[in-house]
């Protein structure tokens, strides 16, 4: 019998696919960091530009367009604030001055500042910041009753433990401000809700009539939801029920002015300079340690860098105080789990294991640990997000998503290119670790 021809075998060049991969994940890296420092331009007429969002020093580039700064690390412009009845006490301006920090916080201004100053109220907001759009935030009163059609005011804003807004119905358009009542609000809001039953309650602010809905029954819940809300007026009156009222309402004095960064004055690219040497210390360290593994990690974690900033510029948090510490906070994260999943990766190679199956056991050892670290602060950022809708939840959006890029890039890319590497450069101890201690594996 004649046998079957066999099949012949086809061979894959494993360290051309390794070095293809290192390549291509390398250009892209490249590109992206580069697209962050400069930008471009998505058509010859310049009418679609994506912005560049990696912060550079110097006033050359327009990144300050996609990464906002605050007034805490840019330029300011400064607001004078007076008590519109005239005159108030060292008290009452410090008790204005509380609910003014809350309502700018509330609104998503992280940094801000708000001071007594000779009987009167100094606000510095950020440059791009709208004065004309903010001013009802920071001179209105925000004095809200609840009335009958009689005119009978039954509760007040005080009775109103927290606000907020959302879509109405699935048109997009019709947005409800929503309010949750205290024990005295509750019973009051039922009672007399149950009494005009077929007729209108009115919601004013400051004397003016905000909305008057109909009553169909009684609302003994302890909260409603009123729609026919813009967008902008439901966050407006969320932002000033949360607040509370003023002591007294207040009037802009002249037009704004011009200021410093608050915290850097002149020195604005200090910041940068700063965190730069603070991601070179980082890598230095990491090649030091683990040569060729520390310089693919330190790579990772510059990627994480440029992704954070690039969602933080898409989400608008804004070049601030807040939103560098969350995405520098996340940054740590990762290093400390890169650091101590390479601690046992060289702990494994000195007992004799060879890189390729360190690297297993210590994703499997360390690396697990680390990643039921990401995914509990993941859970609780995320828990955050949705309980505040002030300046916490926008740090903890931004240090969400850069702990999922941390995630992402420590339990997958890295050890991608680390399994790659060892195709390509082979899988010598001494490429890995700075320990001349190292047994070799028998």
């Amino acid at each position: 019998m004649t046998k079957k021809p066999q099949k012949q075998k086809i061979t894959v060049n494993r360290k051309l696919v390794a070095a293809l991969t290192i390549i291509v994940v390398l250009a892209l890296s490249i590109a992206f960091v580069t697209l962050g420092v400069t930008g471009r331009k998505m058509d010859a007429q310049g009418l679609y530009n994506l912005l560049p969002w990696l912060p550079t020093p110097g006033e050359s580039t327009n990144w300050r367009q996609a990464l906002v700064p605050g007034a805490g690390l840019d330029d300011s412009v400064v607001v004078l604030l007076s008590p519109a009845g005239g005159e108030a006490g060292e008290e009452e301006l410090k008790a204005a001055t509380r609910v003014l920090v809350k309502r700018l916080g509330d609104f998503g201004w992280a940094d801000t500042a708000v001071q007594v100053k000779e009987g009167k109220l100094e606000v510095t907001l950020p440059k791009s910041a709208d004065v004309d759009y903010l001013k009802t935030l920071l001179t209105a009163k925000g004095e809200y009753t609840f009335e009958t059609p009689e005119g009978e005011v039954f509760m007040t804003g005080e009775n109103v433990t927290t606000a907020g807004f959302g879509y109405a119905d699935q048109s997009g358009q019709n947005i409800a401000l929503s309010m949750v009542f205290d024990s005295f609000g509750k019973d009051a809001f039922g009672t007399k809700t149950g009494e005009l039953s077929g007729q209108n309650i009115t919601l004013k602010r400051d004397g003016e009539v905000v909305v008057s809905p109909s009553i169909g029954e009684a609302i003994t819940q302890g909260m409603v939801s009123i729609p026919g809300f813009t967008l902008d007026s439901a966050r407006e009156n969320a932002v000033l029920l949360r607040s509370g009222a003023l002591p007294f309402a207040l009037a802009q004095e002249g037009d704004s002015l011009p200021g410093q960064a608050l915290l850097l004055g002149e020195s604005k690219d200090l910041i940068i300079y700063a965190f730069v040497a603070v991601l070179a210390i980082l890598a230095l360290y990491l090649i030091a340690r683990f040569r060729l593994g520390g310089l693919i990690a330190a790579w990772m974690l510059l990627m994480q860098l440029a992704l954070s900033y690039f969602f933080a510029a898409l989400i608008g948090a804004g070049y601030t105080v807040l939103t560098l510490s969350a995405i520098y906070a996340a940054l740590l994260v990762s290093f400390f789990a890169v650091n101590n999943l390479f601690l046992a990766i060289q702990e494994d190679a000195r007992q004799g294991r060879s890189i390729r199956q360190a690297i297993k056991e210590g994703y499997a050892g360390k690396g697990h640990a680390s990643l039921d670290v990401f995914a509990g602060l993941l859970l609780l950022f995320i828990v955050f997000i949705m309980m505040d809708q002030g300046i916490i939840k926008m740090f903890s959006e931004v240090i969400a998503i850069g702990l999922l890029l941390g995630l992402i890039i420590v339990h997958l890319v890295l050890r991608l290119l680390l399994n790659e590497s060892i195709h390509l450069f082979g899988g010598k101890n001494s490429l890995f670790t700075s320990n001349n201690s190292v047994k070799k594996e028998g």
